[in-house]
C-alpha cells in the first residue's frame, strides 16, 4: 500500500493536472478557428503566385516603359502581400504561448467575429455583434481563447438557424442571449472545456433567465 501524498505535493499534482488540461482545450478552439488562420496564411501566397506569372508574361505590343511600369507595379504588390502572409504567421506565435500581449475589448470582438465567420455560413447560425464596447484593455492571449471558447460552445449547443445577441455593456463583461427553437446539440467544444479555461485565466461564467454572461480579467 502507497503511503499518502503530502498535502503540498497532491495540491501542485493538482494544479498541473488543470494547467495540463487548459492546454487542451486551447488546442482544442485552436483547431476549430485553425481553417481561418490557414486561409489568412495562404490567401496571400495565392495572390502572390498570380502576380509572379503575371510578371513573366509582358503584355504583347505594350512600350519597353510599359512593361517596365507594370512590371513594377506588380513587383510592389507581391512583396506586400509577402510581407502580410509573414505578418500572419509571426503573428501565430500568440496562439501557442502567452507572450504578455494586451488586446482591446473592441479588436478581441472583432477578431472572434473574423475567426467564427466560416463556422457561422456553415451551420447558418447568426451573431448580432455589440456597435460598440465598453473600452477594456484586456490580456490577449487569455481573453482571446476564453471568448472563442465560450461563443463557439454556445453556438455549438444551439440549433441551426439560431440567432445569439451579444453585447458589451462594461469593461471586460461580455452577455449573450438567443433567439432559437428546435433541439439542443452536443457541443465539440464542452462546458468543461470552457470552465477549465475560465479557471485558467480568472475569468467568470454565470447563466440565468436572461441569458449567458463572461466576465473577463482586465489587465493591470
Amino acid at each position: 500500500m502507497s503511503a499518502p501524498r503530502p498535502p503540498a505535493t497532491a495540491r501542485r499534482e493538482d494544479a498541473s493536472l488543470r494547467l495540463l488540461a487548459a492546454e487542451g482545450a486551447r488546442f482544442k478552439v485552436l483547431g476549430q478557428v485553425f481553417p481561418v488562420l490557414r486561409h489568412e496564411i495562404l490567401g496571400p501566397l495565392s495572390n502572390g503566385t498570380l502576380a509572379a506569372a503575371m510578371l513573366r508574361q509582358a503584355p504583347e505590343g505594350a512600350s519597353a516603359e510599359a512593361v517596365a511600369q507594370r512590371s513594377q507595379r506588380l513587383a510592389g504588390e507581391l512583396s506586400s502581400m509577402l510581407e502580410d502572409s509573414v505578418a500572419v504567421i509571426r503573428g501565430l506565435d500568440q496562439w501557442l504561448a502567452d507572450q504578455g500581449a494586451r488586446t482591446t475589448m473592441e479588436r478581441l470582438l472583432e477578431d472572434c467575429r473574423k475567426l467564427l465567420c466560416s463556422h457561422q455560413l456553415l451551420s447558418r447560425q447568426h451573431i448580432d455583434w455589440p456597435r460598440g464596447a465598453a473600452h477594456a484593455e484586456l490580456p490577449e492571449y487569455a481573453s482571446r481563447y476564453m471568448a472563442l471558447a465560450w461563443l463557439l460552445h454556445l453556438l455549438q449547443s444551439l440549433p441551426e438557424d439560431a440567432e445569439l445577441e451579444l453585447s458589451a455593456p462594461a469593461a471586460g463583461l461580455l452577455r449573450a442571449s438567443c433567439r432559437a427553437g428546435g433541439d439542443r446539440r452536443e457541443p465539440a467544444v464542452g462546458r468543461e472545456d470552457v470552465e477549465l479555461l475560465a479557471a485558467a485565466s480568472g475569468a467568470t461564467l454565470k447563466r440565468d433567465a436572461a441569458g449567458w454572461t463572461l466576465r473577463l480579467p482586465l489587465c493591470r
